[in-house]
């Protein structure tokens, strides 16, 4: 008798940038769909990986984080900008944030229970959810402005969570010091969790400043916030992240995560705690930032508009025409990738129903030669396909 194996989420079986991906290495494509940078991480990085092999650190790890870890990531922390401080029973090593937030919804949802989604938002967040037989609330976002009225109606007795990302992937919207008091007056009155998503935190452009839901000093109390090394490092094969929560946040997380993974791997966590005692955070902003400017100068002139730069994180938004390109932004994006050989996402993938904004998702954390190459490829396919008009 055959088994019945049933969809426990409602996503793709192929999720939209593995299909993307799939279509620019078939396509010959430049991709600049996928938020993983082309260059190499630093060198010291790496040497400190070769190092670890030679440390005789192949065993188990003893512990969620191990204490030459533990005692740089604490360290890091506070000598942010603006400081976070926790102690040992406040962090945890995860092997990815996607990791992380399923976990952390493991540890307090039940079925029925609804957790608020703000969209446009990273594809991931819908199948933690529906894993944990909870329901996904959604909430659009107009124009990168909270839209804090409809967060309000979207407040029931089953909320048990709400998923804030700042800066946020597709938008770059980077969360002011308002926007957080305004959540705290939502939900002071209510047991709601707040899951933050920060894995772009170090990432913050033109005089943006990063605040994290730890910040705050009552949200601190009731979150999870989550970071990545692989968005710090540009080293997305690591799968190397971090959790900060509140102690008993932090106990109830560790029950869950020590039978499954229990740490991430002691070569990379000597590595990361290495190299976070000589990582420039100012230089590396500035490396990307530069980026994001080199990205809107090559594309500036191009049919594609920009409305807005990007405030922090990866990506750079652009719509385009639909006078001029008559077609869904799936696709158009589609079209680009068969015919410019470049990729991007649309985002339509960032919505549950697949809206239509005429919007495209562009990473711009590639190297200088890869952004030129692939404005030049784009200007080529517009300046046929505008004078003969048979796109």
């Amino acid at each position: 008798m055959a088994i019945e194996f049933k969809d426990r989420h409602s996503g793709n079986d192929l999720n939209i940038f593995s299909e993307l991906a799939a279509k620019a290495e078939q396509y010959g494509a430049i991709n600049l769909a996928q938020g993983s940078p082309d260059y190499a991480p630093d060198s010291r990085l790496t040497e400190f990986l070769q190092q670890a092999i030679h440390h005789d650190m192949n065993a188990y790890a003893s512990a969620c984080v191990l204490p030459l870890m533990q005692e740089k990531l604490i360290r890091f922390n506070l000598n942010r900008p603006k400081p976070i401080s926790v102690t040992e029973d406040e962090v945890t090593l995860v092997p990815g944030a996607t990791y992380g937030m399923y976990v952390a919804f493991a540890s307090f949802l039940e079925p029925g229970d609804e957790v608020i989604i703000i969209e446009p938002c990273y594809n991931t967040y819908v199948p933690a959810v529906e894993i944990r037989r909870a329901q996904p609330v959604f909430v659009q976002m107009p124009n990168s402005e909270i839209p804090w009225e409809l967060i309000q109606q979207a407040i029931t007795p089953r909320t048990k969570a709400i998923i804030v990302n700042s800066p946020n992937n597709p938008t770059g919207k980077v969360w002011d010091p308002t926007d957080w008091d305004l959540l705290w007056e939502l939900i002071k009155d209510t047991d709601i969790i707040v899951i933050s998503d920060e894995v772009y935190d170090l990432l913050c452009y033109d005089g943006c400043e990063f605040l994290s839901a730890s910040h705050h000093p009552e949200i601190a109390q009731r979150c999870f916030c989550i970071y990545s090394f692989e968005k710090m490092f540009h080293i997305s094969g690591w799968k190397a992240s971090y959790i900060i929560a509140p102690p008993e946040y932090t106990a109830a997380f560790r029950k869950i995560h020590q039978y499954l993974t229990f740490t991430v791997n002691a070569h990379a966590q000597f590595a990361l705690g290495n190299f976070l005692q000589v990582f420039d955070v100012n230089q590396n902003r500035e490396l990307f930032r530069a980026k994001r400017d080199l990205f809107c100068e090559l594309f500036t002139g191009l049919p594609l508009e920009i409305l807005q730069k990007a405030e922090g994180g990866y990506f750079q938004t652009l719509s385009f025409c639909r006078q001029t390109f008559p077609y869904t932004d799936r696709e158009f994006a589609e079209l680009l990738i068969r015919e410019a050989k470049v990729a991007c996402v649309p985002y339509s993938a960032f919505y549950h129903d697949g809206r239509d904004t005429g919007q495209l998702r562009f990473c711009f954390a590639k190297k200088d030669e890869t952004l030129i190459r692939a404005a030049e490829q784009l200007k080529e396919f517009f300046a046929k396909n505008l004078s003969t008009e048979t796109v």
